[in-house]
């Protein structure tokens, strides 16, 4: 497994750092910083490297800086792809001030990027053990399985299924039904292990009832897609997906943007472990 590690120099990303090499033990880790113009690359990069210098011991896999010349908000996504990493951990503050308006930095950094990401905040490293993945009446929900089945394997986590509640509408029950079914074969072909919730979220507010239960279950990580259709003026207080990322509980939230994932063959941790 290959990670980048977006870092601007403050606590919750260094936390990001900490947190994405106790992931990944035995593997590789790129730092990557984005300046503004390139007589900054130099100090960006000796920062870089006393961070790596901070780390190494701590870490049996392989540590790299990178730095490129850009905005986070596209810069990242482009360093994903050029590192073929399979993952990027972030580290956000949440959202705040004026970001409630015009959307927090992480929603935008992440409907830029084809690669997933695990966005993080203050809380240390917890081993990935129970993933919560709620399951409503879209067909996105069936594509991302093939990569939850292969992230559950990689950590022998337990898949927690919450389902979207169907307000009495057949069609939309249906939709659920076939999806949860769907979940369940594909899940005990592949051995996974998983487990039902009793309790369902309205997808109209899918932020509380996924996160009551995530904090009942003491989940490690949350499963949440992130449409790339809504523009960036749509991102404002109230989406529930940017409510997840930056929950109160500071649980980890997984986001994978549907769009670009749907191309993917949804097995990148298998393939590059």
């Amino acid at each position: 497994m290959k990670i980048l590690v977006p870092i601007d120099f403050t606590p919750v990303t260094e936390n990001a750092l900490s947190y994405a090499l106790q992931l990944s033990p035995s593997k590789k880790v790129v730092l990557f910083h984005v300046v503004n113009s390139a007589k900054e690359i130099a100090s960006a990069e000796a920062k870089l490297n006393d961070l790596i210098s901070k780390y190494k011991s701590k870490f049996s896999g392989e540590l790299s800086a990178l730095v490129h010349v850009g905005n986070i908000f596209e810069t990242i996504g482009e360093a994903a792809i050029e590192v073929v990493a399979d993952l990027i951990v972030m580290g956000t503050h949440g959202v705040k001030g004026m970001q409630h308006i015009v959307g927090s930095k992480a929603m935008k950094v992440i409907t830029n990027s084809k690669t997933p990401y695990i966005v993080v905040q203050h809380k240390p490293f917890k081993e990935i053990k129970n993933i919560l993945v709620p399951v409503d009446f879209t067909r996105e929900s069936k594509q991302i399985l093939p990569f939850l089945v292969s992230l559950a394997k990689v950590f022998n986590a337990d898949l927690q299924l919450i389902r979207q509640s169907h307000s009495k509408d057949e069609f939309i029950k249906n939709k659920i039904d076939n999806n949860l079914s769907y979940f369940r074969g594909m899940l005990e072909s592949e051995g996974c292990k998983f487990t039902m919730s009793e309790n369902e979220f309205s997808y109209d507010s899918r932020y509380k009832g996924i996160l009551k239960e995530a904090v009942a279950l003491d989940s490690d990580l949350i499963v949440t897609a992130i449409d790339p259709a809504l523009d960036v003026a749509n991102y404002i207080m109230g989406v529930e997906e940017q409510k997840i990322v930056a929950n109160e509980a500071q649980i980890p939230v997984l986001c994978i943007n549907i769009k670009n994932f749907m191309k993917q063959s949804g097995n990148i941790f298998e393939a590059t472990a």
